[in-house]
């Protein structure tokens, strides 16, 4: 029996281990290797412990050559009855006796050695420069926003995102094609947020930082942290719920937005299936969105029914405006229709902007209002409200933020 086991990561040449299982050096620095397979970055570091690596999506774990091994064997299919540490045991031995794959002790193997708490993105964060016009000026001075905006090489803005543990995993970067993750960077497992201040009284979530730096521009809340989701999935509503608990904010505030307003409609409903207490599963259909939900209190079931009915019958009489007889096929088509399923309540909701935003509104007014509140601007997104605001004929008119609680 072996006292030490995978004893000889020390000695393996960790770039060729991964050019072995097909990744791509697609960057090469003076301190690191940034490699790429199937969308998926991994950046190898020289340290005092030798050659180590990490994901781009947390960087504070730092692994070895062993670990990597792991990670590729797990995916593969081994003999009958063979367990995992039999197939790790087994490509460790043929690893190490592959001389291509072994460190050349007499050589430089090309990379400085840096700390074991490297992380490449810190080398990204160049100074914001600032603009003397337009949304970007002067908002680095700003208690929000310093040190949270830096400059790409190109002159763009760039956003730090950091993950559960806190630590930079990325950038969004705001160019002419939109706000979105630059280069390497993560955003499925990361998000971006504004300096926290010492008294907190609002928690406000966009799609991306400059949707947050517009409504800052417009309302100039004080006491705010805005942050910006760039894809709502577990892991980002995990660290927001994080700083809720860190902020003890009553309410988070919902204002997503798109390039037209369904989109941030939708947002608001993915958003709301991944918080955890709701049991809110959605399903795209072709025609239509699928919601599930549990049925909670009588009261407010009741009360969540009886608008959907509204809803319904106000279709209905509509429809006798263009027509003088009931096309009950049509009608129904575009109705919402809830059901029972299980232990739980089903919905239909047709993928129309109308539909979907009366079905969000009731749902958080009947369900959700003592922990959400939801903000739309009148335009499609906050960026374009605040380019609106710059006219001359709205420039200077005060406006409330209560003004723009989603309503119907």
């Amino acid at each position: 029996m072996l006292d030490r086991w995978l004893d000889k990561d020390h000695l393996i040449d960790l770039p060729a281990l991964f050019g072995h299982f097909g990744y791509e050096p697609v960057k090469r620095e003076p301190t690191h290797i940034l490699f790429k397979r199937n969308g998926k970055y991994r950046v190898v570091i020289h340290t005092e412990k030798g050659f180590l690596y990490y994901h781009v999506e947390s960087p504070q774990n730092k692994l070895s050559a062993s670990d990597l091994i792991i990670e590729e064997v797990s995916r593969t299919e081994g003999k009958k009855s063979e367990t995992l540490w039999d197939k790790v045991d087994q490509k460790y031995h043929q690893v190490t006796a592959a001389k291509e794959l072994m460190l050349d002790m007499s050589k430089d193997v090309g990379l400085e050695r840096v700390p074991t708490d490297f992380n490449h993105f810190h080398s990204y964060a160049a100074p914001f420069k600032g603009r003397s016009e337009g949304l970007y000026s002067d908002v680095t001075g700003t208690d929000a926003f310093k040190d949270r905006i830096f400059e790409a090489p190109s002159g763009e803005p760039l956003f730090p995102l950091y993950n559960v543990q806190n630590e930079t995993s990325g950038y969004f970067l705001d160019s002419d094609k939109g706000v979105r993750p630059y280069g390497e960077s993560d955003a499925k497992h990361s998000l971006w947020y504004s300096n926290i201040p010492k008294s907190i009284e609002w928690l406000v979530v966009f799609k991306d930082p400059r949707e947050a730096i517009a409504f800052h521009r417009k309302f100039q809340l004080d006491n705010a942290v805005y942050m910006a989701l760039g894809e709502i999935n577990y892991e980002t509503t995990k660290i927001l719920f994080e700083i809720r608990k860190l902020t003890k904010v009553k309410k988070i505030i919902l204002s997503f937005t798109g390039g037209k307003k369904i989109e941030g409609y939708l947002r608001d409903l993915s958003f709301i299936s991944f918080i955890d207490d709701t049991n809110f599963m959605l399903k795209l259909g072709e025609g239509d969105l699928r919601v599930k939900f549990q049925v909670g209190d009588e009261k407010s079931f009741l009360r969540f029914y009886n608008s959907i009915k509204d809803f319904n019958q106000g279709l209905a009489k509509s429809f006798l405006k263009y027509n003088k007889a009931l096309d009950q096929f049509r009608i129904n088509r575009h109705s919402m229709v809830v059901g029972k399923e299980g232990d739980g309540i089903s919905v239909r909701v047709p993928l129309e902007v109308g539909a979907i935003k009366y079905f969000v509104w009731s749902y958080h007014r009947n369900y959700l209002g003592k922990t959400l509140d939801i903000l739309k601007p009148k335009m499609a997104n906050w960026h374009l409200e605040w380019e609106s605001d710059q006219s001359i004929t709205l420039k200077g008119k005060e406006v409330q933020m209560e003004d723009y609680r989603i309503a119907l």
